[in-house]
C-alpha cells in the first residue's frame, strides 16, 4: 500500500503541498457525490442499506487520503534507518509531538462547541462538499497525531513495538467498522469497542515501557517534559471523556465522518496512555533529578576532557577548556588555573574566566593565598565563607563581590605540585564535598593532559629546531670549497666533520696577490651555533683580504685587523695559513696559534710551530710583531698535514686522547696520495674513538708534493731551528 501510494503521488515532486490541496479536493468531491448519488432517503426501505454503503466508500476513501497524507509528509525521512529508529534528540521530538497533540485536540474541542449539532448533511452539493473537506482535515489531523505518536514510541524501538504497528491498525480499523455497523443496525457495539481498546491499552502500556531515554534529559528539560505530558493527558483524557458523555459532540462526529469517533477515540487513547506512562516516570525522576544531573554533567566532563587529552595539542586551548569546565561542573562563577612556569620555576596564572587581573591581584594580594597553598601542600582546600578564615579578613571587603567561598585543587604529577585548579563563588556556602572530590579526580586527568601538551609542544621546537639545524649545517657546508685548486706539481685533499648540526671548523683555497695558491685552516674557539656564525663571518673576511695580501702573515694579519673587536670578548680563532709556490717547489707557512702542522720530509716526520697567536686576541702591532712565516722545500711524496685539535683530542671509551703519534704511521706510509692521507687519518681516529660521539669539530687537510726537482736541486730545510721539531728519523 505504502508503494501504491508513493507511485500515486511521487510523479508531483517538489510539488506536494499543490499536490496535497488538489488531493484534498477531489476526495471530497467523491465523497460529496457518494453521499448525493448513492444515499436514500431517510425512511425508504434502502436508507440503511445505503447509509452503510456510503459510508463504507467514504471511509475508503478517507482511508486512501489519510495513507497518502503519511506517506507524503512523513515525520522522519526516508533515509531513516527503517530497523532502528532511534532520535538523536528525544527530548525535542517529545516537545514538539506533545505540544502538536495538545493544540490539534483543544482545537478539535473548540470546533465541536462552536459547531456543535449544527453541522447537517442536508441536500446542497456544496455544504456537502464542505464537510467532506472538513472530514479529511480531521482525517490529516488524527494521521499527523498518531504519526507523533509512532514516532515517540518508537524511541528506542524494539520487534516488539515494530509488531504494535499491525496490530493497532487492525484494532483501528475494526473500531471504525464497528461504529459503521452499529450506526447501520442499530444494534450495541459498545461491548467490542471497549474491549478492542482495552486490548489496544494494554499492547501500548507494554511497547512504551522503554523509555529510559527519559533519564537523559536535564532538570530542566524533565520539568518541561513533565508539565507537557501531564497537559496532553489531561487534553487526551477530556476529549475520550467528551466523546462518551456528550451527545452534541457525538453527533457531531457522526455528521462529520462516519466511524470519526472510534477514530478519534483510537487516537486519544493511544495518546492518554502514553503520556500517562511519560508523566508518571517523570514524576519518579524528578525529586532525583538534581543529583542525576550532576552525575551526567560529571560523567560527560570526564568523556569530554578524556577526548581532549588525546585531540587539543594547544595549551592555551586546554586551559580555556579547563577553566570552563572548572565552571560548569561545579557551578562557579569564576575559575582560573595557575601552573608553574618552566624557566623561573615560580606559579604564574595561565588562564582566567570571568575574573579580571584587578580581581586577581586582591586575592593574591600579600601573598596570602600562595602561603595557604604553600601550607596545605598537596590536599585540596575548600572554604566555604572567606569572612570566616582569619587569613582573607584583610582581603574580604574587596573580594566579596566576586568571591565569597573558594575551592583549589593542586595539579600533580609524579608527586610534584605542576599547578592549581581555582572556582569561586559570589555566594557563600555554594560549593560541596562532591565538587572538590570531583575536580581532584578531574586533576590528575588535568595534569597528564597539561604535561602532554607540554611534551609535544617540546617535541615540535626540537623538531623545529633539529630542522633549522639541518639547514644552517647544509648552509655551512655551502661555504665550503666545492673542488680542489687545480696545481701541477701538488696534490690537495681534505675532510671536515661537526661535533654538531653545525660547527666552528673552517678550511678554503684562495689565490693570493702574487697569484699563489694558499690554503687557510681554521679552528673557531667553542663549538654550536656561536662558532658557526663566526666561521660564516670569518668566510666572508678571508676572501675579502685574500686578493689584497702577499703573503700568508698578510693574510693573516689582515684577518686579525679586521676581526678584532668583531668578536666576543674571551673568544678567538686559531688559524694556519699555507701558501704554495710551485715554482720553487716549496710552501710558505703562518700559523696563528693552530695546532702544529705535521711534515714528512726526506725521511722524517717533523712537527712545525711557526710563531703566533691566535686571531684577535692581540692588537694589529703586537699580533704581526708576534707572527712567524716559515719556509718549507717539498720533495717527491712529501706530505703536510694540517689539521684541527678535533683530531689528536679524540678521545676513547677509556678517556684517552688519540694524540699525535697515530699520524706518524700515515705520513711515513710510501707513495702517499692526498685523499689516502685524509681517509687513513679519519679512519684511525674512528677506531680509536670506539662509537663514542665526537666532541669536537674535525678537519684533515693533506698536500702531496706529486712533482718536485732532485733532493740535490732542493733548498736546505734546517730541521734544527727552534719552531721545528723532529719526531722520527
Amino acid at each position: 500500500m505504502k508503494h501504491f501510494f508513493k507511485r500515486l503521488f511521487g510523479s508531483l515532486g517538489a510539488h506536494r503541498y499543490t499536490g496535497a490541496f488538489a488531493a484534498t479536493l477531489l476526495c471530497a468531491a467523491l465523497m460529496a457525490f457518494v453521499d448525493t448519488a448513492f444515499l436514500a432517503q431517510e425512511g425508504s426501505l434502502l436508507h440503511n442499506i445505503s447509509l452503510g454503503f456510503t459510508a463504507l466508500l467514504k471511509i475508503t476513501i478517507a482511508a486512501l487520503f489519510g495513507g497518502l497524507f503519511a506517506t507524503t509528509f512523513p515525520i522522519l525521512r526516508e533515509s531513516d534507518d527503517p530497523q532502528i529508529i532511534s532520535v538523536a534528540k528525544p527530548f525535542a521530538e517529545l516537545k514538539q509531538g506533545g505540544m502538536f497533540v495538545i493544540v490539534t485536540t483543544v482545537a478539535m474541542l473548540a470546533v465541536s462547541l462552536l459547531v456543535g449539532d449544527r453541522l447537517r448533511l442536508g441536500d446542497d452539493i456544496l455544504v456537502r462538499f464542505g464537510i467532506s473537506v472538513a472530514s479529511l482535515l480531521f482525517v490529516a489531523v488524527i494521521v499527523r497525531q498518531l504519526q507523533w505518536l509512532d514516532v515517540l514510541i518508537q524511541i528506542r524501538r524494539t520487534t516488539f513495538t515494530a509488531q504494535f504497528r499491525i496490530i493497532a491498525l487492525v484494532i483501528g480499523i475494526l473500531l471504525v467498522v464497528m461504529q459503521v455497523f452499529s450506526v447501520v443496525t442499530k444494534i450495541d457495539t459498545t461491548f467490542g469497542v471497549v474491549i478492542g481498546l482495552a486490548i489496544l491499552g494494554m499492547l501500548l502500556l507494554v511497547s512504551s515501557s522503554r523509555i529510559s531515554w527519559i533519564s537523559s534529559f536535564s532538570r530542566d528539560q524533565k520539568w518541561k517534559a513533565f508539565g507537557i505530558a501531564s497537559i496532553a493527558l489531561a487534553i487526551s483524557i477530556t476529549f475520550m471523556v467528551r466523546q462518551e458523555s456528550n451527545e452534541q459532540f457525538v453527533q457531531f462526529m457522526e455528521n462529520l465522518l462516519p466511524g470519526a469517533r472510534n477514530f478519534s477515540m483510537f487516537s486519544s487513547l493511544i495518546s492518554a496512555i502514553f503520556f500517562l506512562r511519560i508523566a508518571f516516570s517523570l514524576g519518579l525522576a524528578l525529586p532525583t533529578a538534581a543529583v542525576v544531573d550532576r552525575k551526567i554533567n560529571e560523567v560527560r566532563s570526564l568523556a569530554y576532557l578524556s577526548r581532549t587529552i588525546s585531540q587539543v595539542y594547544d595549551l592555551e586551548r586546554l586551559l580555556g577548556i579547563v577553566t570552563t569546565m572548572i565552571r560548569d561542573v561545579c557551578g562557579a562563577t569564576s575559575s582560573w588555573v595557575e601552573l608553574e612556569d618552566s624557566e623561573s620555576k615560580t606559579m604564574k596564572i595561565a588562564s582566567q574566566l570571568k575574573i579580571s587581573e584587578q580581581e586577581l591581584q586582591i586575592l593574591y594580594k600579600d601573598g596570602v593565598l600562595r602561603a595557604l597553598l604553600a601550607q596545605q601542600g598537596a590536599q585540596a582546600m575548600h572554604f566555604e565563607a572567606l569572612d570566616e578564615e582569619p587569613a582573607f579578613m584583610p582581603i574580604y571587603p574587596y573580594a566579596r563581590d566576586f568571591a565569597q567561598s573558594l575551592i583549589a585543587v593542586p595539579l600533580t604529577l609524579d608527586n610534584r605540585r605542576i599547578g592549581t585548579l581555582f572556582a569561586a563563588h559570589r555566594d557563600k556556602f555554594l560549593f560541596e564535598t562532591e565538587d572538590i572530590s570531583l575536580l581532584s579526580a578531574f586533576a590528575n586527568n588535568i595534569s597528564i593532559a597539561i604535561e602532554n601538551v607540554r611534551l609535544f609542544e617540546n617535541s615540535l621546537e626540537q623538531e623545529r629546531f633539529k630542522r633549522e639545524m639541518l639547514l644552517a649545517r647544509e648552509m655551512q657546508h655551502k661555504l665550503l670549497p666545492k673542488q680542489q685548486p687545480e696545481l701541477k706539481k701538488f696534490d690537495i685533499a681534505a675532510y671536515t666533520s661537526p661535533a654538531m648540526e653545525v660547527g666552528g671548523d673552517y678550511y678554503d683555497y684562495v689565490k693570493l696577490k702574487n697569484g699563489m695558491n694558499c690554503v687557510i685552516i681554521g679552528d673557531v674557539s667553542g663549538k654550536g651555533i656561536s662558532a658557526a656564525f663566526y666561521m660564516a663571518e670569518l668566510k666572508g673576511v678571508v676572501l675579502a683580504v685574500a686578493t689584497e695580501s702577499e703573503s700568508p702573515k698578510d693574510v693573516l694579519c689582515r684577518i686579525n685587523t679586521a676581526l678584532k673587536g668583531n668578536i666576543e670578548r674571551g673568544s678567538y680563532i686559531a688559524m694556519t695559513a699555507v701558501a704554495i709556490d710551485e715554482e720553487k717547489s716549496e710552501l710558505i707557512i703562518a700559523r696563528a696559534g693552530h695546532t702544529p702542522i705535521a711534515l714528512s720530509h726526506n725521511g722524517k716526520i717533523h712537527l712545525l710551530q711557526p710563531k703566533g697567536i691566535g686571531v684577535a686576541l692581540a692588537e694589529a702591532s703586537k699580533f704581526r710583531q708576534f707572527m712567524e712565516e716559515i719556509r718549507v722545500p717539498m720533495g717527491y711524496k712529501d706530505v703536510c698535514l694540517l689539521f684541527t685539535d678535533g683530531v689528536n683530542e679524540a678521545m676513547n671509551a677509556q678517556q684517552e686522547e688519540f694524540g699525535m703519534e697515530p699520524l706518524h704511521g700515515v705520513l711515513m706510509q710510501k707513495n702517499p696520495e692526498a685523499r689516502f692521507v685524509v681517509g687513513e687519518v679519519v679512519r684511525r681516529v674512528s677506531e680509536f674513538s670506539e662509537g663514542m660521539p665526537q666532541h669536537d669539530d674535525m678537519t684533515v687537510i693533506a698536500i702531496v708534493a706529486e712533482a718536485a726537482p732532485a733532493p740535490s736541486e732542493l733548498p736546505t730545510f734546517n730541521d734544527r731551528a727552534e719552531n721545528v721539531v723532529v719526531v722520527t728519523g
